[in-house]
C-alpha cells in the first residue's frame, strides 16, 4: 500500500469517507505553476511551496489537488517512514501529512455543507484539524516502531517540538503571521488535552471535535 493511500484511509477510517481517491489528485510541477499562478496573491506568495492543497468548486463539486515538491518525495522515498521516523524523514513526513489532511477534511467539509471554502474560518478550522492530526499520526508511527509498542514521554516532547515547536510565524501578510500562529496554539493546546485521554475516549472526542466549527472549536479548547 502506499503511503498516501496509508495516511488517507487512516484519517477516513477515524472521520468518515470522502468518496474521493487522493492518489488521482496528485499534480506535477507543471500543473502546480499553473494552479499557483490563478491563486496567487500577497498572501499565497508566502505560503511555503513544500506542499500544498489546491481546492475549488466547479459545476458544484469540490476539486482537490495535492502537490509536493520533488524533493519532498525524494527524502519520503529515501527514508520511508513506513519503516521508522528519524530526525531527518519527520519534517518531510509532516508536510506530506498535513496536505493529506487538508484534502480529507475540506472535502468532509464540503460534503457536510461547508461550501464556503475560501473563507477565514474554513481555512484556520483546515489547519488546526491538520495539526492536531498530524500529531495523533506521528504517535501513532512512534509507537509502532517502539520495541514494546508504546509511546514515552520522550516520543511526545520530541513530537511537539516537531509539530509545535519548529513553526515560525515570520509573514509580510498579518492575517497569515495570525492564523498559523493561533492553529500552532490551539493545536498544542488541544494535543495536551487528548494525551490525558484514554484511547477510546480520544477517539470519541477528535471526531466530536471535528464536527465542531472553528469558533466553537476555539470555545472548546479555552474551556480545557
Amino acid at each position: 500500500m502506499t503511503l498516501l493511500r496509508e495516511i488517507q484511509r487512516l484519517l477516513e477510517k477515524t472521520y468518515g469517507e470522502t468518496g474521493v481517491n487522493l492518489e488521482e489528485c496528485l499534480l506535477n510541477n507543471d500543473r502546480h505553476k499553473q494552479l499557483a499562478a490563478l491563486s496567487d496573491s500577497a498572501a499565497a506568495g508566502q505560503i511555503s511551496d513544500l506542499g500544498r492543497t489546491f481546492l475549488r468548486v466547479s459545476d458544484g463539486k469540490l476539486r482537490v489537488g495535492l502537490y509536493y515538491q520533488p524533493r519532498v518525495i525524494e527524502a519520503l522515498e529515501r527514508e520511508n517512514p513506513q519503516f521508522g521516523l528519524t530526525d531527518t524523514n519527520i519534517l518531510p513526513f509532516m508536510v506530506f501529512l498535513e496536505e493529506v489532511d487538508h484534502a480529507v477534511h475540506a472535502s468532509l467539509k464540503y460534503l457536510e455543507g461547508y461550501l464556503d471554502i475560501f473563507a477565514e474560518e474554513f481555512v484556520r478550522d483546515l489547519e488546526l484539524q491538520a495539526k492536531v492530526d498530524t500529531y495523533l499520526i506521528l504517535q501513532m508511527y512512534c509507537a509502532f516502531f517502539n520495541a514494546d509498542k508504546k509511546l514515552h514521554d520522550d516520543d511526545k516532547r520530541w513530537l511537539k517540538a516537531c509539530v509545535f515547536d519548529s513553526e515560525h510565524f515570520a509573514y509580510d501578510e498579518p492575517v497569515l503571521a495570525q492564523r498559523y500562529r493561533e492553529t500552532n496554539r490551539l493545536g498544542r493546546r488541544y494535543v495536551k488535552h487528548l494525551d490525558g485521554l484514554t484511547a477510546k475516549r480520544r477517539t470519541t472526542e477528535i471526531r466530536r471535535f471535528r464536527k465542531l466549527d472553528y469558533r466553537r472549536k476555539q470555545k472548546w479548547i479555552a474551556s480545557l
